[in-house]
């Protein structure tokens, strides 16, 4: 009789076991037919999965509020009600957020962890300005240009946003030059003009221009081209180079700044 009892004790255990491990994975799996209910709702939470702690990570300029106030939930408010595919579209649909990645943390928090969108570019725009991540997304409209973005490379013309990649391939010909280019104007949806922190204008043709920054590049390695005294290198025409000097006020306007 006494071994009975401990074999029925055993199971019962077991029975309550296999019960709680049921519930879990009916609320994992099928929570929009199970959570809604309002009892099923109490008891998850009286069995301690209430949401009670909301983690964010990797946030900068997001706050953790704007964040908290978009998580979506199934009709009900304990851990598992939170839906983390909606939750994370509805964070991502704010651009500064590049990635949102959500988990629960068992038994009672929730963890989201952020990859916010590096400005890597000002867009002008007539008398707007605006962020620009390095595939050319926007992130916001600014104002006036911080301490922060006042380095950005400013990117101005129709349609730049969409040459960006372009104007990279240009730039990676040779990195000294290209990381003192300050300015980049896409001409007629057609072709770069460049400032350079010299305020030298380098204008580069349609066809080709890769190959015309390169001499750029390599006359620069040779004979430190780009000097002050510059005012303008023109390679429009093929096979080409017209260099403009600046007159003694232009040089001494610049001194004098």
């Amino acid at each position: 009789m006494k071994k009975f009892f401990i074999i029925l004790k055993i199971n019962i255990k077991k029975i309550l076991l296999i019960s709680f491990l049921f519930l879990i994975s009916t609320i994992l799996f099928f929570p929009e037919y199970f959570l809604k209910l309002e009892k099923v709702n109490k008891l998850v939470k009286t069995l301690g999965f209430e949401l009670n702690y909301i983690q964010v990570s990797g946030n900068e300029t997001v706050s953790k509020d704007d964040i908290i106030k978009k998580i979506v939930f199934k009709n009900c408010d304990n851990l598992f009600c939170v839906n983390l595919k909606k939750s994370k579209n509805e964070i991502e649909k704010n651009n500064w957020v590049k990635s949102a990645k959500l988990q629960y943390s068992l038994p009672s928090k929730l963890f989201i962890a952020i990859e916010e969108e590096k400005p890597t570019f000002l867009l002008k725009e007539n008398k707007n300005i605006t962020l620009l991540n390095l595939e050319g997304k926007k992130i916001q409209d600014i104002k006036i240009i911080s301490k922060a973005y006042e380095d950005l490379l400013v990117l101005s013309g129709d349609g730049v946003e969409h040459k960006i990649l372009n104007l990279l391939n240009i730039f990676s010909i040779g990195t000294s030059i290209s990381e003192k280019i300050k300015e980049a104007t896409l001409v007629s949806s057609r072709r770069w003009s460049l400032k350079h922190s010299s305020n030298i204008i380098i204008e580069l043709p349609e066809d080709n221009p890769s190959k015309a920054f390169y001499k750029i590049v390599e006359l620069e390695n040779k004979y430190g081209l780009l000097n002050e005294r510059l005012k303008k290198i023109d390679l429009r025409i093929s096979d080409r180079m017209i260099i403009q000097l600046k007159n003694k006020s232009e040089l001494l306007k610049e001194n004098d700044v």
